[in-house]
């Protein structure tokens, strides 16, 4: 029987299954499906359209096959109108949730599930970071992002009615965006990158080892000698990050086939729907680019003007510290703040929880910052003092300039102009252009103290204390390195000689390690030996460890440590499909590192240190390091049995069936995801190889070694070809369920496929066309 909107909207609310779903609906689980499909696909896909809004001129949104607008206005402010309207026609749920995850709304909307989020984001004070932030941008880019939201408000009162499915779902609709929402989903997005206060207390936890240098193989990554500008190896660690990252790479003309230089990049991120990244072309009179950037944020962060190109990974050198305040023991109320006692600040905020009372929040704070440990897990048993938090995302940014002025760059000179306003997150920036250079920058602002510490500060030592930033000119950079091409793959950047130093919670090494294995393996490295790496799956982690296992084993009377012998034999490291030493390895490595942390850790921190490896890592390398009672090799062994128990139970008794296809899966849920949307908001279930150290990165090898992070993006710059390039994302450029284009990426994205973003716009394959006059 037809069901009509209004029913099949109740029933795509239900959380049940599909068969009450069907019942409640009184339709048969084909007649509900082809109703829901019907009904997406009236929302999904953009048509032409034509309508007048606040514009000087015409602006034309012409969509490829790809789903990618290309957007052309002769006025810049026209320009940004039109990204707007094309930003919110493809993401405009997302946009509004990524505004109330900033400000402490999502579970206004989500429900409880989502209180924890914001009660963070209102802890560390996001709203009131973010607040005063339009009134001191500069008047130029005020007025472009200001023209950008324009354009966003317009496109929600074109929607009218038929917003996107996820506001009927809920019920409500979004507010008109402001240009104090852009700031918030842009300071969100460097809070998740930047903050991780977690890695401090990771680091902090090395205290519970028993001598210095225990500590320091704590806190030191498995890779560390591997640096992005090579030289100097060693020096201070003060731990390790997880095991999401991204890639970059730029190869000068004289080591391509071609010539011509060449740029690739590939920003890792947790595997959401929509996805994390947005691509579009703008062309106007002064962009002609195309590329990637974020929902809700004008500026392409990875992308082509035809001139030069660009990539970016995540810096984690460290713009944050947590601080232990000293509490008058007279007055609970105060803190120590030097020589003088002050009182806490307070304010109280009431959170609006969807189906249930307001929760209150009460949040203290001292001149350094809010107490933050309600979001760390205490590392001290009973409790830590309070903790405040030091933030550069809290100062004001010029983030929003930066962005939009990198495309807008001609050369190696205009680029670190540009980039010389990014401030947070801490960026490293590979560059390379038509004239075949290529080049390197961090940028960020990068706080200076007076002493390295792994883990917290004391907030009443002034050594702990900032002094001022190190200065952009300061900053690591390179210029056309002799050995033809620059690198980075989030481990370090530079080693202890550079002053003043740089540290932070960086990668363990193994992708940067592999990407320089393939440039020494192809002194010429054109468009395919590029595709080929960012497909590569291969673990330098695993083949340099393998070895170390294996002789530990040899001749090992226990049969779970010979099974593990047999199975780790002749691998080459390759996380394939069909690889058992994958998945034998992985679950391996997992409880050698519990082994390793509980020897000294309490139970309540091996979550927490899980990424710490470094230590454990190194006890393989160097066996008669004295640390268990019974020696390494006994310890090894036990863990074998542990290993193999474990893949027994789930994976059954044939080692030959432990595939790591059969474990390592992906699959992208839509935060609205029931039994009744599933089919439709959801992609995936689906095998993928690689792992969280291979360059083609597929992260999350802790049990159940699912894969929850990658790829989101990936880019391809050859300059031989320079009105084009090459990209694909991991799902879908759309976040409309129903959409051609919600998913279309995906299989080519499991395969190493690309689809070509042209640079011309009369090289554009149109499939749809919006014109907007002026009203």
């Amino acid at each position: 029987m037809p069901i009509d909107d209004a029913t099949l909207l109740s029933a795509l609310r239900q959380p049940g299954g599909i068969e009450a779903v069907c019942t409640a609906a009184g339709a048969t689980p084909a007649e509900f499906a082809a109703a829901r499909d019907a009904f997406l696909s009236r929302h999904g896909a953009p048509s032409d359209r034509s309508f007048a809004a606040a514009v000087r001129g015409r602006v034309e949104i012409l969509r490829d096959r790809a789903g990618v607008p290309h957007i052309h206005a002769a006025d810049s402010a026209d320009l940004y109108f039109g990204l707007g309207v094309a930003m919110a026609e493809d993401r405009l749920w997302q946009m509004d949730r990524l505004r109330r995850r900033t400000l402490g709304r999502q579970a206004e909307v989500l429900g409880p599930a989502y209180l924890a989020s914001d009660i963070a984001h209102l802890t560390v004070g996001m709203d009131l970071i973010c607040a005063p932030e339009p009134a001191r941008m500069d008047g130029a880019t005020y007025s472009l992002v200001a023209a950008f939201v324009a354009g966003i408000n317009r496109q929600i009162e074109a929607f009218g009615t038929a917003l996107p499915v996820e506001f009927a779902l809920l019920g409500y609709a979004p507010a008109p965006f402001t240009v104090g929402d852009v700031v918030a989903i842009a300071r969100g997005l460097w809070w998740s990158l930047n903050g991780r206060i977690d890695r401090l207390s990771a680091a902090e936890s090395a205290r519970f080892l028993p001598d210095a240098a225990l500590r320091e193989l704590y806190l030191t990554p498995e890779a560390a000698e591997h640096l992005v500008i090579p030289g100097g190896g060693g020096g201070v660690f003060t731990g390790t990050d997880d095991a999401t990252g991204s890639n970059n790479w730029a190869v000068a003309g004289g080591r391509t086939g071609s010539g011509h230089a060449l740029l690739a990049g590939d920003p890792h991120q947790p595997f959401w729907v929509p996805g994390s990244w947005y691509e579009y072309a703008m062309h106007g009179p002064e962009e002609n680019a195309a590329g990637c950037g974020h929902p809700g944020v004008p500026g392409l962060w990875w992308g082509s003007n035809g001139t030069i190109a660009w990539s970016l990974t995540n810096n984690a050198a460290s713009c944050r510290d947590l601080y232990r305040e000293t509490v008058d023991p007279a007055d609970p109320g105060r803190y120590r703040d030097g020589d003088v006692w002050r009182r806490f600040d307070e304010r109280t905020l009431a959170i609006p929880v969807r189906g249930q009372a307001d929760h209150t929040l009460v949040v203290r704070s001292t001149v350094r910052g809010p107490i933050v440990n309600a979001l760390v897990p205490a590392v001290t048993e009973g409790g830590d003092p309070p903790l405040s938090l030091r933030w550069v995302g809290a100062e004001h940014l010029d983030d929003l300039r930066a962005s939009i002025a990198i495309a807008r760059a001609k050369d190696w000179q205009g680029f670190r102009a540009a980039v010389s306003d990014w401030s947070v997150a801490v960026f490293n920036f590979v560059y390379a252009d038509a004239a075949g250079n290529v080049g390197y920058q961090m940028a960020g602002r990068v706080p200076v103290r007076g002493r390295v510490v792994a883990g917290y500060r004391d907030a009443d030592n002034p050594a702990d204390r900032w002094r001022g930033h190190i200065p952009f000119a300061a900053l690591p950079h390179e210029y056309n390195p002799g050995r033809g091409y620059v690198a980075s793959a989030n481990q370090r950047i530079v080693g202890p000689a550079f002053q003043p130093p740089i540290y932070g919670a960086y990668s363990q090494g193994h992708r940067g390690v592999r990407i320089d294995e393939a440039f020494a393996a192809h002194p010429a490295s054109g468009r395919n030996e590029t595709i080929m790496l960012q497909n590569d799956v291969r673990s330098t982690r695993a083949t340099r460890m393998v070895p170390h296992v294996l002789g530990l084993l040899t001749g090992s009377d226990e049969a779970d440590a010979r099974l593990v012998a047999a199975m780790l034999e002749g691998w080459n490291g390759d996380y394939t499909l069909e690889s058992t030493a994958a998945t034998v390895f992985e679950t391996l490595m997992f409880h050698w590192q519990r082994a390793v942390l509980a020897r000294h850790l309490p139970a309540r921190l091996l979550d927490l240190a899980q990424q710490q490896t470094g230590l454990a890592m190194a006890l393989l390398e160097q066996p008669d390091r004295p640390y268990f009672e019974g020696g390494t090799r006994a310890a090894l062994v036990a863990a074998c049995g542990s290993a193999m128990a474990a893949l027994r139970e789930r994976l059954g008794e044939a080692p030959a069936e432990w595939r790591w296809g059969r474990v390592h899966v992906a699959h992208w849920r839509h935060p609205l995801s029931v039994p009744a949307t599933a089919a439709a908001f959801d992609i995936g279930p689906a095998p993928v190889d690689g792992g969280s150290h291979t360059v083609r990165n597929t992260g999350g090898e802790q049990p159940p070694h699912g894969a929850a992070s990658g790829a989101e993006y990936r880019i391809v710059v050859d300059f031989a070809a320079p009105d084009s390039f090459l990209a694909v994302q991991n799902i879908g450029n759309s976040g409309v369920p129903g959409s051609p284009h919600y998913a279309d990426q995906f299989a080519p994205w499991l395969a190493g496929e690309y689809h070509s973003v042209q640079l011309r716009l009369d090289a554009v394959e149109v499939e749809s066309r919006t014109v907007i006059a002026p009203a």
